[in-house]
């Protein structure tokens, strides 16, 4: 992808952000408005007139479909509804009270963070919100209407993030059929269309830690002291928006060493060698700084630990390594939870895993028979899904003849084995059903989808038929089954 291409979309996403901020009601909270069915008819209309101007292919629509969803769901989900940690603004503490803490007094807490609820997160998220919102104010808004403006911010995050990876994919020379099957994945990826409605950190952290798998990508193909500083910036601003970001950097300093080995012969040539040691210095000396300076600020001012992690989410009974690994009843596709009416919380990592990517901690059972079954249907092709992709890594990887660079190959899967690692062992220690959420390691999914693509790619050039059908017949009725779930969610909601 072109430089001005990217340019040029996520200026677009700007666009329609502000449109969505002060030109469209989104406090009215429902998608049966006659404003959201004029908006639909209107981009519809926008599309037929004008098709010879956007992209004729499958990849184009299914990136428009996505945030066309995801808006949706922004526009009938509350602030308040399916968040994490957010409480409800004015409620004196959640990530709504730390944002208007950041707005009212202009400054950082000047306390203990342990002391006030969510308050100990790094706050670059905050920061950026309590701008938005004075803007907000600024332009004449309303109180109601400018909190329901902050979850734009998360949409347009999760809406760039398609265009990260569509980038990443251009780089690694993906053809149509494998972009579309990666695409299909992160466009309506359940994940990350609840993370668009959601207001905490979580969207910020996943989308720089993306950019960062993307510049360590062009780094690594294309080497230039700029690129690695843009890497520097990118980790150090993820970091700075959610501490756990910092799994990211083991794999690219994996990536570093490969590379820096590869191309000084073992670390033969001195004078290679030398050059690219001093392109680590300033990496460092801007990634820990940005990175850290939230951790050390607070062990400084209040002691308080860099590990520090408060007490959150139903407590789960301790069952022993079996049943947690291998016990896989279930009589929903949704997380088992006593206050959604259910005998014990899920206690089962495999069925949290899945279940929480595609519905996070909530129960929709109860709304209608039609979205139970949506639910089951979903979870079962999210199964399926997770074979063939995890399929496709490990084909792709051993195939000396699939692309990309096997350097490259090899730091995508370190990649989602590190954020998977991290994701079993904060799990594993943490006895309670929130720490089993999967949007902690939410950017893994992005390897994973890439992978899929790349070995689409490869079996077509290899004739194998029947597992691109399979390969793209399953991505695509995920993609559909998830596009049903999420909007039928939305006629249910008051």
């Amino acid at each position: 992808m072109k430089n001005n291409t990217v340019i040029k979309s996520i200026t677009a996403i700007f666009i329609f952000a502000l449109f969505l901020a002060f030109c469209f009601d989104l406090s009215t909270q429902t998608v049966k408005n006659s404003e959201y069915c004029f908006l639909i008819i209107c981009t519809i209309i926008v599309i037929v007139f004008f098709r010879d101007s956007f992209p004729k292919t499958l990849v184009f629509y299914t990136m428009l479909s996505g945030i066309l969803l995801k808006f949706t769901y922004v526009l009938y989900t509350p602030v308040w509804c399916r968040q994490h940690d957010v409480v409800d603004f004015g409620a004196g503490e959640g990530h709504a009270a730390y944002m208007e803490y950041i707005l009212s007094n202009k400054s950082l807490p000047d306390f203990d963070p342990r002391s006030v609820w969510a308050f100990f997160q790094p706050p670059l998220h905050h920061f950026i919100s309590a701008v938005w919102m004075w803007f907000n104010i600024r332009m004449g808004v309303s109180e109601n209407r400018m909190h329901k403006n902050v979850q734009i911010l998360p949409l347009c995050y999760m809406c760039i993030l398609m265009i990260v990876v569509y980038a990443m994919c251009k780089e690694l020379n993906m053809r149509r059929g494998g972009m579309l099957v990666t695409m299909l994945a992160i466009s309506f990826h359940p994940i990350y269309i609840l993370m668009s409605g959601s207001i905490n950190n979580d969207a910020l952290a996943v989308l720089l830690t993306v950019i960062s798998i993307y510049i360590a990508i062009l780094w690594y193909m294309y080497p230039t002291t700029g690129k690695i500083i843009l890497l520097a910036i990118s980790i150090g601003l993820a970091m700075s928006a959610k501490l756990s970001s910092a799994l990211v950097a083991p794999p690219v300093a994996l990536l570093m060493i490969c590379k820096c080995t590869k191309d000084t012969g073992k670390f033969k040539e001195k004078a290679k060698l030398i050059s690219y040691l001093l392109e680590f210095i300033p990496f460092a000396l801007i990634v820990f700084p940005l990175g850290l300076w939230w951790t050390v600020r607070n062990k400084v001012l209040f002691d308080m630990p860099a590990n520090y992690i408060p007490e959150v989410g139903e407590q789960v009974s301790k069952r022993g390594l079996v049943p947690t690994i291998l016990d896989v009843r279930t009589a929903s596709p949704f997380l088992y939870m006593k206050s959604n009416g259910f005998a014990y919380d899920e206690y089962n990592l495999i069925l949290a895993t899945i279940k929480s990517s595609l519905f996070g901690e909530g129960d929709f059972a109860r709304i209608s028979a039609a979205v139970n079954v949506l639910g089951w249907i979903l979870f079962a092709l999210a199964v399926i899904i997770l074979i063939l992709h995890v399929t496709a890594m490990i084909r792709t990887c051993i195939s000396k003849e699939a692309g990309p660079d096997p350097m490259i190959k090899m730091f995508l899967c370190a990649v989602f084995l590190t954020f998977l690692a991290g994701y079993i062992l904060f799990a594993v220690r943490g006895a309670n059903l929130s720490a089993m959420d999967y949007r902690y390691s939410a950017a893994s999914i992005v390897p994973l989808a890439v992978f899929a693509g790349l070995m689409y790619d490869r079996e077509e050039a290899l004739g194998n038929r029947l597992l691109r059908y399979v390969l793209l017949g399953t991505s695509a009725a995920f993609a559909v089954t998830a596009c049903l779930f999420y909007v039928t969610i939305g006629f249910y909601a008051q």
